[in-house]
């Protein structure tokens, strides 16, 4: 009976770590140069860094903007994309990406 528990204890840690996992973005680990693409629409973006050299590159990130939600902060031309991460210990983690769309 202990054996069957340590194997769910140990199946349950695997499913919280995958889950936690597939729940980061690459829009908070994006630098300026980086490319993305928006797996998701504009109501609910969903963006990830991709190789600029193939076609996915939809956006280059022409500047990053931390702890703020400001996103006024971005030229005129560019595409405003901002964020804000919960963390469970600590507090918030606010971002803003200034996107220029790829030719």
């Amino acid at each position: 009976m202990r054996i069957l528990k340590g194997i769910g204890t140990v199946v349950v840690l695997v499913a919280v770590g995958i889950a936690w996992i597939a729940g980061l973005d690459d829009a908070d680990s994006a630098e300026v140069g980086d490319c993305m693409t928006n797996h998701g629409n504009t109501i609910s973006p969903d963006l990830e860094v991709v190789d600029c050299g193939t076609a996915e590159a939809e956006f280059t990130v022409s500047a990053v903007h931390e702890d703020t939600t400001d996103t006024e902060l971005c030229s005129e031309g560019t595409v405003a994309y901002t964020e804000t991460i919960t963390r469970r210990r600590g507090s918030d983690t606010s971002f803003v990406l200034c996107l220029t769309e790829t030719p």
